[in-house]
């Protein structure tokens, strides 16, 4: 039996962050915006036909490219 003094902090903290991320960028694909996905080097637009293309597990956010899928934890995402 696992005792709460031995339970790992956070545990569940990076499944909750990528639900949310994942939330907020359908909630505009539902206002009809566009979510830009941004790196360092390049700028990716998705509109919202693209919302079948996110997901939310249990290591992070992902967005699908291909038939891979792509972590956005660490990306800039905005929306307009």
């Amino acid at each position: 039996m696992l005792h709460n003094s031995e339970m790992k902090a956070n545990r569940f903290l990076t499944m909750h962050k990528a639900r949310k991320r994942i939330a907020w960028i359908k909630a505009q694909f539902a206002n009809g915006r566009d979510v830009y996905i941004s790196t360092y080097l390049s700028s990716t637009r998705y509109r919202p036909q693209h919302a079948d293309m996110f997901r939310a597990g249990k290591t992070g956010a992902y967005v699908q490219r291909g038939k891979k899928w792509d972590c956005i934890d660490f990306c800039n995402v905005t929306s307009a």
